[in-house]
């Protein structure tokens, strides 16, 4: 049996040193406050080090050596003033630590979600790219704790180790500078062991990310949707997704063991080396005190600086490993944040058109989705006039919508080019060249605000009112509006108001079309506008479709070859290509592809008319 090629090992891009950089420079921008706590947490750590050190050894020696009570109680009294006054003064900087840690943690997020905003919308089809985006997204769990606000906090204790390393191993020297040997030797041990783990976690890292994903789908948005209650419901579904979730666990689990096996194998080894290590140490104090060549306070001072200094080497090696698999998920937010992972303009761009409607052409134009296993579109070339009504006609999955999302800039071709009024899309600025088009989409977003802003798409102060209710008189929901108590004011959004209006769908189609009109884009793509229409509905937005496109080119999406008749030409999407093009009557006289489809749809209505007029 062949051996299972081996995964190539995902590394990070960025270095350690400009992962910090990053991290600290993202908070210079956001809080200098925070530095100066970082740098007023070094003195304040050190000196309650130290002070922990000697105390217990002072109080020890002024007994050994018969000093007066009144020296005594003054020496204790002293070490306890002492050691509350750091105690609070450390209270109070981590406290204020923690404040502005996480409030960089809520920055991070803020920006990840603005670069979100600002990348190609394509971008989110991408697998690799998703993945860093869950990188950079894990620099936000377990509370922040690796957000670059914890970076500073990190490096002031470490800070503080090193130190108290250096002093307290200058104290330890005078016993025997082996023991220094010793313990550094150990634990320079323990931190490859760590980092090695690391390694073995962070290429496991994507398959868990996607594992997360599965998993938060379903029992989280399925647990949360009231949609997928009512199916869940209808067709007893729990089973099935109890089931689907399982399997989706046991991935979790599976992975999860992965990591808990690297971890126990680790630790064991980690465990042994460090018993090793401080055993030897203090066997060597105990000879020490045995021979009565180390008094009591002396044997306290040396049991005490031992004891913490390999917590210190253990502390500053936890730092290095740390900020070694903190950096894979800095490198990724790096990668994510800070490169140009756009195909589109979006600096200067040629003016806009400002003509009412504009032409569009594809030439040669193939799209495959990303993983995709065959062209959605092939080789489609053809040209939509200004002002022209067409018609967009298809199977479902034939490629309508994918054409459409080309069209708008959403989607970037796999080949070929697309005009719009003469010029490549690449040569307008995206974010201006998206105001050229008004989208009723096939699946939409019901925004948390009111009925007028959700088809403005504005802040309230900005809305025409008077442009606002032609567009609900044009789109036939006016009247459903007024009858509402608040009217256009009325907000949707049932999560966060018990008062919100829940519409129906062919109310939110009509809603949406009342968006599209607002916006007075020079090119109206409607993606099956009369999908959730009753028949009535359906036949006035027929009849009101001119007066609706008046003055754009419009593009009309649907599977219902009969809404093709109003339209200046017909577009047959079949088989990742164009199949015919003409309007409706000729279409019908070719005898083509159309014309069967067309007959297959019509018939039903026809044999339905015929059985009318039998009974």
């Amino acid at each position: 049996m062949a051996d299972k090629p081996k995964k190539d090992r995902r590394r990070a891009k960025y270095s350690t040193w400009v992962c910090i950089k990053w991290a600290l420079g993202k908070v210079w921008q956001w809080d200098k406050r925070l530095m100066l706590i970082a740098m007023a947490m070094i003195p304040v750590g050190v000196g309650l080090y130290v002070l922990n050190l000697y105390s217990t050894s002072w109080i020890l020696q002024s007994l050994e050596t018969n000093e007066p009570f009144g020296v005594i109680a003054l020496t204790v009294v002293v070490v306890m003033v002492a050691e509350m006054l750091f105690r609070i003064l450390k209270r109070l900087l981590d406290d204020a630590d923690w404040i502005f840690s996480d409030v960089n943690s809520n920055r991070l997020w803020c920006e990840l979600l603005e670069r979100q905003y600002q990348r190609d919308y394509h971008l989110a089809l991408d697998p690799e790219y998703r993945r860093l985006r869950d990188g950079a997204d894990a620099l936000l769990g377990d509370r922040g704790y690796d957000s670059p606000g914890t970076y500073l906090t990190k490096f002031a204790t470490a800070a503080v180790n090193v130190i108290c390393f250096v002093f307290f191993g200058s104290v330890i020297a005078t016993l025997h500078p082996a023991i220094i040997a010793l313990l550094v030797g150990g634990s320079l041990i323990i931190f490859f062991l760590q980092r090695r783990e690391n390694q073995k976690n962070f290429e496991i890292r994507d398959e868990q990310n996607a594992a997360d994903r599965r998993t938060n789908y379903l029992t989280w948005y399925v647990s949360n949707d009231p949609a997928v209650g009512k199916d869940v419901r209808l067709y007893n579904m729990a089973d099935y997704l109890d089931k689907k979730a399982a399997i989706t666990l046991l991935d979790i689990i599976r992975l999860v063991k992965v990591r808990q096996h690297n971890a126990n194998v680790c630790y064991a080894v980690i465990f042994t080396i460090a018993a090793l290590r401080d055993g030897i140490a203090y066997w060597y104090l105990i000879q020490g005190a045995l021979s009565g060549t180390i008094d009591a306070s002396m044997f306290v001072l040396y049991f005490t600086a031992i004891t913490q200094m390999a917590s210190f080497i253990s502390d500053i090696i936890n730092y290095l490993a740390g900020v070694s698999k903190q950096k894979l998920s800095l490198s990724d937010a790096i990668e994510y944040m800070e490169e140009d992972h756009n195909v589109f303009n979006h600096g200067t761009g040629i003016p806009l058109p400002r003509k009412k409607a504009l032409s569009i052409e594809f030439k040669n134009v193939t799209y495959r989705y990303p993983e995709g296993d065959k062209n959605v579109l092939e080789n489609v070339s053809f040209k939509i006039e200004a002002g022209e009504k067409i018609s967009l006609v298809g199977l479902n999955g034939a490629g309508k919508t994918t054409l459409t999302q080309l069209m708008c800039g959403l989607l970037v071709p796999t080949e070929g080019e697309i005009l719009i009024d003469g010029h490549s899309i690449f040569e307008y600025n995206i974010d201006e060249f998206y105001t050229l088009f008004s989208l009723l989409p096939q699946s939409y977003a019901k925004y948390p605000t009111s009925v007028a802003e959700n088809i403005a798409m504005k802040e309230r102060s900005l809305i025409d009112d008077q442009r606002l209710w032609e567009c609900l008189e044009l789109a036939g929901i006016a009247d459903k509006i007024r009858s509402l108590p608040k009217g256009v004011e009325s907000s949707v959004d049932r999560e966060g108001d018990r008062e919100a209006v829940e519409f129906s769908g062919g109310e939110w189609q009509r809603l949406l079309l009342a968006r599209v009109l607002y916006r007075d884009a020079p090119v109206m793509i409607l993606d099956e506008p009369t999908a959730a229409l009753d028949p009535i509905a359906e036949n006035r937005m027929y009849e009101k479709y001119n007066e609706i496109t008046d003055g754009a080119t419009a593009i009309f999406i649907s599977h219902r070859l009969a809404s093709a008749r109003f339209c200046d030409r017909v577009y047959l999407l079949d088989g990742a290509t164009f199949a015919e093009c003409g309007t409706h009557d000729e279409l019908m006289a070719k005898g083509g592809k159309y014309k069967e489809l067309f007959d297959i749809q019509s018939r039903y209505y026809r044999e339905g008319g015929e059985e009318d007029g039998e009974e």
